[in-house]
C-alpha cells in the first residue's frame, strides 16, 4: 500500500512467532531487538502453556523510544482486537499492559491456553522505534 504525504491511514505491520511451551521448562521465547515501524508498526509473538507458568517480560529502549511504546501480553484469540485490526472485545493481563512506557519489567503467572505478546510503536509517528524485548516462560 502507497500512503500520500498527509494520509491518515494507520500502517501496521505485524511479525509472528508460534511457540508451545512445556509446563516445566525455563525458555527464552524472545531476546532480541525489534524495530518497531512508525505510526503504529506492531512485532508479536504467539506462545502456549500447557499449564500455569510464571512469564516474564523485560523491554528496554534502544533508539526512537522516547516517547514510550505498547507492550500487552493477551489471549491469542483477542490479538486482532487488541491491535486494532477488528472489533471485538480485548482481554489483556492488567499486570502484562504497559502503554506508553519506555522501559517495562513484569513477571506472574499466566494460566493454560494460547498467548500472544506485542510491543506496538504507538507514539511516534515520524521514526521507527528499537526496542530490545526479552520474554521468558519459567524464569
Amino acid at each position: 500500500m502507497r500512503l500520500s504525504r498527509g494520509s491518515s491511514l494507520p500502517l501496521v505491520v505485524a511479525a509472528v512467532a508460534a511457540f508451545a511451551v512445556p509446563a516445566l521448562a525455563a525458555q527464552d521465547l524472545v531476546d532480541q531487538e525489534w524495530v518497531l515501524a512508525s505510526g503504529g508498526g506492531v512485532r508479536s509473538v504467539e506462545f502456549t502453556l500447557s499449564a500455569t507458568a510464571p512469564v516474564s517480560v523485560e523491554m528496554t529502549p534502544v533508539k526512537h523510544a522516547d516517547k514510550g511504546v505498547t507492550i500487552r501480553i493477551v489471549p491469542k484469540e483477542d490479538f486482532d482486537a487488541c491491535t486494532g485490526k477488528a472489533q471485538g472485545a480485548c482481554r489483556s493481563r492488567p499486570g502484562f499492559d504497559g502503554f506508553k512506557v519506555r522501559s517495562f519489567s513484569h513477571t506472574e503467572p499466566l494460566p493454560a491456553g494460547n498467548w500472544a505478546f506485542y510491543a506496538a510503536n504507538t507514539e511516534n509517528i515520524m521514526f521507527s522505534a528499537t526496542v530490545h524485548v526479552h520474554l521468558v516462560v519459567n524464569p
